[in-house]
């Protein structure tokens, strides 16, 4: 059985709505003294690690890989300013990386391996999960915590007691996937200008 058009319009329409009011939600949420705090403090090891040429690292699976790839990519080109170009790398980004590390190692090994050829102490590792529990990139935060990197973790609600994996815990509070990589951009494009506004006259 097909849906008319009628029926698809309808979809679409209570899925907009629907997402619309939990952004509202998440709005109101995100915008709390005790959640805009951790992800400014956040944000500040980044732009402190870049400033002094340290390289941020980035990790995450599926949408969250892709996510990963985009950060990467504005602080390697610019987001809203002109500026030198600053060492970010997708973990995610080398497809036949991903497949030999997986294929030899095991899956749970293809980002860790990427932190320990790549991070330094005093680099970052932004890694992004919306479970807060991939084993992946438990494993790549426990790597990099080993090797004196500064850990973020960004996740959603079913994340929250997922402290020990990382310096900065940055929870939204949903269990909706979309909604969470939304917020989990938005949090990281918010550094990509701060960054951006900081360096343009360093060029």
């Amino acid at each position: 059985m097909t849906m008319d058009d009628d029926t698809h319009a309808q979809l679409v329409t209570r899925r907009l709505e629907a997402g619309i009011a939990a952004w509202a939600d998440l709005a109101r949420q995100i915008s709390s003294a005790d959640s805009r705090g951790r992800v400014d403090a956040a944000g500040r090891e980044v732009l402190r690690a870049l400033g002094a040429g340290r390289t941020l690292l980035v990790a995450g699976n599926g949408g969250s890989a892709a996510i990963a790839s985009h950060v990467a990519a504005e602080f390697l080109g610019k987001c809203v300013r002109d500026r030198h170009p600053l060492p970010s790398i997708s973990l995610a980004e080398s497809h036949s990386s991903l497949t030999a590390i997986g294929n030899d190692y095991g899956f749970e090994q293809v980002f860790l391996r990427g932190v320990q050829a790549f991070g330094r102490p005093g680099d970052v590792l932004l890694a992004m999960s919306t479970s807060g529990t991939s084993p992946n990139v438990v494993a790549a935060l426990g790597e990099a915590r080993r090797r004196g990197l500064v850990t973020i973790l960004m996740t959603g609600a079913k994340g929250e007691g997922q402290h020990e994996h990382a310096d900065h815990l940055l929870v939204v509070p949903s269990a909706e996937t979309p909604r969470i990589q939304e917020v989990h951009m938005l949090w990281a494009h918010a550094w990509c200008e701060a960054v951006d506004l900081s360096m343009q006259e360093e060029r």
